[in-house]
């Protein structure tokens, strides 16, 4: 009876690395074309007249900015300056968003790398490895 626990016990081993290895290649199969896709992308967002536009990165950076002649008549300079910076974060958080769904394509939803561009917080990329070796961060003062 021993025996046929120990090959049970190796056949779900056996299948259990399987289904890692198979989730590990689609993963590093799915980087390059990844990559290539995230270096192009481009998320643009208009303020909400329409005399605004802005385009940024995956990153969130501004990458080309677009004024109607008519916004340099319509705002004051210190209402220019914030409708542009308005603008700009509406693109940058459309661009998280963006870069999530791409990333989704190849990396599993419960990834501390998925959790990391949900929450902005360092702690999830090792939130696994955390759970794995009973590490429980200090909490931090963020002031």
């Amino acid at each position: 009876m021993a025996q046929r626990s120990d090959r049970d016990a190796n056949w779900a081993l056996r299948e259990r690395f399987a289904q890692v290895h198979d989730q590990y290649t689609r993963l590093r199969n799915g980087m390059g074309d990844l990559q290539t896709r995230l270096k192009a992308y481009r998320a643009t967002e208009k303020s909400r007249d329409g005399l605004i536009k802005a385009s940024v990165d995956a990153r969130g950076r501004l990458v080309k900015l677009e004024l109607e002649p008519a916004a340099l008549r319509s705002y004051s300079a210190a209402g220019l300056a914030e409708e542009i910076t308005k603008t700009v974060a509406r693109a940058s958080d459309a661009a998280g968003a963006g870069v999530s769904e791409l990333m989704a394509e190849v990396m599993p939803a419960d990834s501390g790398a998925m959790s990391f561009l949900r929450t902005n917080d360092m702690n999830d990329l090792l939130k696994r490895h955390d759970d794995i070796m009973d590490y429980r961060p200090e909490p931090r003062d963020e002031r």
